[in-house]
């Protein structure tokens, strides 16, 4: 509180002492506002540290991945390397299963081939055109035997309907009626299928029907003559009485 001056009143002397006490009230709740906050901003920088985890775990959890990571490629290597052998083992299991396949037809041709080295080795007197070609036909019929036992069969060509993806037509020949049009009409080598599989087409001689034939010009000319009759001889003047 100030000295009253002359002609104050006590209350002029200390109103503004009054007032003035008010800011430094409001001022010191200010500071210790501040300092509240700075406590609590403390505490929650502190408890944001806490919550961090610790080095010790992320070096565990680092660890476990690193070893998890070396199990599943080891695994990997391990099961690459078993389907490297598995497919060895079935690629040598198929050419196994061909070697055999090739070598038992091979086997039932043998006898076809055995029958051709002993006609071959027939002395040429003792034997006939006719009695060589029933042999040649017996030879014949054997291998197609052979075959059949295989599963192959012969495709049925002559007089049958041109199929494009059976046959390969290689000549064309005239049809005679239109009924025979695009029909097979000769077989120049026999095709065969193994089951589905086409093994060769048959290579034939197809027929082809283009119509009557027009007659030439000077064929036509002379019919036109032929049909207009004989004319009579020109009038001559000095003919007539």
């Amino acid at each position: 509180m100030r000295r009253r001056r002359p002609g104050e009143t006590p209350d002029e002397a200390i109103g503004p002492n009054v007032d003035a006490a008010v800011p430094a009230e409001e001022g010191g709740d200010a500071a210790a506002g501040a300092t509240a906050g700075a406590t609590a901003g403390g505490s929650a920088a502190g408890g944001a540290l806490e919550a961090l985890p610790d080095a010790e775990v992320l070096l565990a959890e680092l660890n476990d991945a690193l070893q998890e990571n070396e199990e599943l490629r080891d695994r990997h290597l391990r099961l690459a390397a078993e389907f490297d052998n598995f497919r060895r083992r079935t690629r040598a299991e198929q050419d196994q299963v061909r070697a055999l396949a090739r070598a038992e037809i091979v086997r039932s041709v043998l006898p076809t081939l055995d029958d051709l080295a002993r006609w071959r080795d027939i002395p040429n007197e003792s034997t006939s055109v006719e009695a060589l070609d029933q042999g040649l036909d017996l030879i014949l019929r054997n291998l197609v035997k052979a075959l059949e036992e295989h599963g192959v069969a012969r495709i049925e060509a002559r007089e049958a309907a041109f199929d494009p993806e059976l046959h390969q037509g290689v000549l064309m020949a005239e049809a005679e009626t239109p009924e025979e049009d695009g029909t097979v009409s000769r077989v120049f080598s026999e095709g065969y299928r193994l089951g589905d599989l086409l093994v060769r087409p048959a290579q034939v001689e197809v027929r082809n029907w283009s119509g009557p034939a027009e007659a030439a010009p000077e064929e036509a000319e002379g019919r036109e003559g032929a049909n207009s009759g004989p004319e009579g001889p020109p009038a001559t003047e000095g003919s007539s009485h």
